[in-house]
C-alpha cells in the first residue's frame, strides 16, 4: 500500500522526475560497468564544458585530471567490487578536468544501481570552487586577526619590558655617574651592569624583528628558507642547522608562500616558548613533494591536549597549510623537543 501511495506521489508531481534531474543545480553523470558515459545531465554540460554527445560512450576518466587518470582507473575498478552509496575520495580533495584543460574543486557523491545491463554508478557533482574560496578567505581573516593579537602582544611586551629595561639601564648609569669620582669602583661595576642590561635589550629587540618584520615570500622556496636562517641565527642565541637543497621553481607559488611562512612561525615559536639550544631545518625533495622539518631540543609540549587560545602560532600554521594543500604536522613531548613538519606538493 505505501508503495502505490509513493507512485501515486510521482504521478502527480507538476514535473517529471527526468526533468528535474535535469534541471538539478547539481551535475548528475551515469556510467556503466566499463567506465563509459552513458549519461549526463545539463548541469554537467555546462560544469565541464562539453556537450552530450562529446561525452556520451567516452571513459569518465575524460573528465579527470591527466596526471590522476591512471589512478582513477584503478579507484574506479577497486569500487565496482564494493560498490556502496558514500562520498568519493574521503579526505581527499577531488579535482574534475574541463574541455579547455582548466581543473576545478569537485565533491562527488557515488550510488550504484543495480539493472538488467549490470550495475551502474551515479556521480552527483558539485562545483565546490565558491565554498573553497569562502573557506579561505575566512582562513586569511582569522589568521590576520591571530596575527593583530600577536602584534598586541608583541607592542606590550616592547612597553612592559623593554622599556623598563633601558630605565633600568638609565637608572644604573644614573648612580653610576654620581658615584664616579668618590667611588669609582663602584661606578666601574654598575657601568658594566649598565652595558649587560643594554646588550639584553639588543638582543630582545633584534628577536622582536624577527617576528614584526614583514614576509613578502619572493623567489625560490630554497632561497627564501635559507634567507630565514640567516637572519635567525643573527637575532637569537639559538644555534640553527641548516639543510636546504636547490629547489628552483619545482614548488608551486601558492604552496612555497605557505611553507616559507609556516617555517617563519615554527622559528619564532621555538624563540619564544621552546626554551631550546639547538634548533634545525631540513629540507627533503621526494618523487611529487618536497618535506621540511624543523626540529628542537627544548622543553617541548603534550601534542595531544588541546590546544590553549594562546597557542596562536600553531593554528596560523595550520590555517595556511589548509588553504595552500600542504599538509602540516606537529608532533612534541614534554621534555622531548619538538617537530613541525610540512609536505608540500610540487607544481604540476
Amino acid at each position: 500500500m505505501q508503495q502505490n501511495r509513493e507512485t501515486n506521489l510521482l504521478d502527480d508531481l507538476p514535473i517529471s522526475p527526468m526533468r528535474m534531474l535535469e534541471e538539478s543545480p547539481n551535475g548528475w553523470v551515469v556510467t556503466d560497468g566499463s567506465g563509459a558515459i552513458r549519461f549526463l545531465n545539463v548541469r554537467s554540460e555546462e560544469m565541464f564544458g562539453y556537450q552530450r554527445e562529446e561525452l556520451l560512450g567516452r571513459a569518465v576518466e575524460v573528465l579527470v585530471p591527466e596526471s590522476l587518470r591512471r589512478a582513477h582507473t584503478g579507484h574506479r575498478a577497486a569500487y565496482a567490487k564494493h560498490p556502496t552509496m558514500r562520498p568519493m575520495g574521503l579526505d581527499l580533495r577531488l579535482t574534475g578536468r574541463r574541455k579547455d584543460g582548466t581543473e576545478f574543486p569537485v565533491a562527488i557523491s557515488l550510488g550504484p544501481v543495480e539493472t538488467s545491463q549490470g550495475i551502474f554508478v551515479i556521480a552527483v557533482i558539485r562545483d565546490i570552487s565558491d565554498r573553497l574560496a569562502m573557506e579561505e578567505e575566512r582562513n586569511r581573516l582569522r589568521v590576520e586577526l591571530e596575527m593583530e593579537h600577536e602584534r598586541d602582544r608583541i607592542g606590550m611586551d616592547l612597553h612592559d619590558g623593554i622599556m623598563q629595561e633601558i630605565y633600568a639601564a638609565g637608572l644604573t648609569l644614573d648612580l653610576a655617574l654620581a658615584d664616579l669620582r668618590e667611588r669609582p669602583d663602584v661606578a666601574e661595576a654598575e657601568i658594566e651592569r649598565s652595558i649587560e642590561q643594554l646588550h639584553e635589550v639588543i638582543r630582545n629587540i633584534r628577536s622582536y624583528i624577527f617576528d614584526l618584520r614583514p614576509r613578502q615570500f619572493a623567489g625560490s622556496l630554497d632561497g627564501a628558507l635559507t634567507e630565514l636562517v640567516r637572519e635567525f641565527r643573527q637575532n637569537t642565541q639559538i644555534e640553527i642547522v641548516e639543510l636546504v637543497p636547490e629547489l628552483g621553481a619545482e614548488v608551486e607559488y601558492r604552496s612555497a608562500t605557505a611553507a616559507y611562512h609556516i617555517v617563519h612561525e615554527a622559528l619564532s615559536n621555538v624563540r619564544k616558548h621552546a626554551n631550546a639550544t639547538l634548533v634545525s631545518l631540513q629540507v627533503e625533495r621526494a618523487e611529487n613533494d618536497v618535506l621540511i622539518e624543523v626540529r628542537d631540543n627544548g622543553r617541548g609540549f603534550d601534542a595531544s591536549a588541546e590546544m590553549p587560545q594562546a597557542h596562536r602560532g600553531i593554528r596560523n600554521m595550520e590555517a595556511r597549510a589548509r588553504d595552500a594543500s600542504c599538509e602540516l604536522a606537529v608532533t612534541s613531548m614534554p621534555g622531548e623537543g619538538t617537530v613541525v613538519a610540512i609536505r608540500v606538493p610540487l607544481a604540476g
